[in-house]
């Protein structure tokens, strides 16, 4: 049977037909990896009193008389920090460009004291440093960014993006140049089958006119690709149904550095 009359094989022709891929991969602990520099520093936003503690917040005009109190002052009492912070685009994606806004639990703090808080949510990577002043949350600093996790993570998709298999190598190689995208396992492993037993692209027919073995299956590969292929090429990225299957519905892959940041996905703001 020639190559290119069977169907492209790979995640996500595979998800077409519920097929689900095979493999692991490790979440990325590290959420500056690829990242610029952000655009500017975090803003803070504001502070919201727990239910049981409104009217005890520095958005208040007084002083609560039951709010704890020692020698030094008021104390804070627990709530929600809010805050923000521009970034820029991550390995040269424009839509994880933008204002990303972050949020945190923060609890009753006596005064003068300080407390580090960490951005909640399984999309946003960031922390605050707020200080207790007389009542009053006051801001010293913090961050706020999309978090930066692996294709595993995200979608469940295993991608592979450089192989000690010279063969594998060289399949991975074509994936990135052509669909800009790093070769997910499972469509990987098939075309290398096909490859290694010579389904197709045989000799006795001169590679069906292309005049070589690689030239003869990287065409069968492109045509397989279809949309993908023909939007990876016109735009220089992955293709956005790849994307989406990639990373899901809010997060994004890399358009730039792919075969170094190209099994990780960074959430949108």
């Amino acid at each position: 049977m020639r190559i290119h009359s069977l169907a492209f094989r790979s995640v996500w022709s595979a998800a077409l037909v519920g097929a689900l891929l095979a493999g692991c991969g490790a979440e990325t602990g590290a959420n500056t990896e690829g990242l610029e520099s952000p655009e500017s520093e975090a803003v803070f936003e504001g502070f919201s009193p727990t239910a049981d503690n409104r009217g005890e917040s520095e958005i208040d005009s007084g002083q609560s008389p039951e709010r704890p109190v020692h020698s030094a002052g008021w104390s804070c009492s627990a709530g929600t920090a809010t805050w923000n912070q521009p970034q820029s685009a991550w390995n040269s994606n424009v839509n994880t460009q933008g204002t990303y806004f972050c949020s945190a639990s923060v609890p009753a703090t006596s005064d003068t004291f300080s407390v580090s808080v960490q951005a909640s949510g399984a999309e946003r990577s960031g922390s605050a440093l707020l200080r207790c002043n007389n009542g009053t949350w006051q801001w010293v600093g913090g961050s706020c960014d999309g978090k930066i996790v692996s294709t595993v993570s995200a979608t469940g998709n295993t991608l592979v993006c450089s192989h000690s298999d010279p063969v594998r190598s060289k399949w991975i190689n074509w994936y990135l140049s052509d669909l800009k995208r790093c070769a997910d396992v499972d469509g990987l492993e098939w075309w290398v089958a096909q490859y290694n037993s010579n389904n197709g692209c045989l000799p006795s027919t001169n590679y069906d006119g292309y005049g070589s073995k690689d030239a003869c299956f990287r065409a069968n590969f492109q045509r397989s690709g279809g949309n993908s292929f023909t939007e990876a090429q016109s735009t220089g990225h992955i293709a956005s149904l790849d994307e989406y299957l990639a990373c899901g519905p809010s997060a994004a892959y890399p358009w730039s550095n792919v075969a170094s940041f190209g099994t990780l996905c960074k959430y949108r703001p």
